[in-house]
């Protein structure tokens, strides 16, 4: 298969989902499983507002312990830098550690599964505003890659189509569910003034 057709595939596949919480668990499942990681989230802050946000994890058996934390982003850590900048990061573990703009989780630090090395890539809407960003931690084998972060970038890619049209989808429905409501009689003569 080759990567076009798999991206027509993923693109299906995302689709797929009803709701945006549906998508974001899609997005973040895949992305753990296309970069064989033991940790990924997705978090969509549409309009800036990470108090909003949506959230997913899928995290795998070795962090069976931490499938219970609930600890939400809120648009202050490391990845803030990939939602203002729109751009990728790949950092190993001691590059996390150093870089400035690395929390250690701040007030969540007791709670919150330990990381190793850190993948991320934003997420976009209309005219390429970020609206979040996936995240991966613990890869399987190694360090994060330049093929990871690649094929990240075009799942990223592949899942700001899809929540843009899965918004799209979800304002028309509800646009044509107010006005397919039935009139009944006595508001079309409340209207009339009788």
């Amino acid at each position: 298969m080759t990567r076009g057709e798999s991206s027509s595939v993923g693109l299906d596949v995302l689709r797929s989902a009803r709701s945006v919480a549906e998508l974001l668990e899609l997005i973040t499942e895949k992305a753990r499983e296309l970069v064989g990681a033991h940790q990924a989230t997705t978090s969509v802050a549409f309009g800036e507002d990470w108090t909003k946000a949506l959230h997913a994890v899928s995290l795998s058996d070795k962090y069976a312990a931490w499938r219970t934390y609930d600890e939400r982003p809120d648009g202050s850590g490391i990845y803030r830098l990939v939602c203002q900048l729109n751009r990728p990061m790949r950092l190993t573990q001691a590059e996390l550690e150093a870089h400035p703009a690395w929390r250690g989780f701040g007030a969540a630090a007791e709670r919150h599964p330990p990381m190793r090395g850190w993948l991320a890539v934003p997420l976009t809407g209309r005219g390429g505003r970020n609206v979040g960003v996936i995240q991966l931690s613990d890869k399987y084998d190694g360090d994060f890659s330049e093929t990871d972060e690649a094929d990240l970038v075009e799942l990223g890619r592949l899942a700001s189509v899809a929540l843009n049209e899965t918004r799209r989808t979800a304002r028309a429905e509800r646009r044509r569910s107010a006005t397919s409501r039935p009139v009944r009689a006595t508001d079309w003569i409340e209207r009339r003034g009788a």
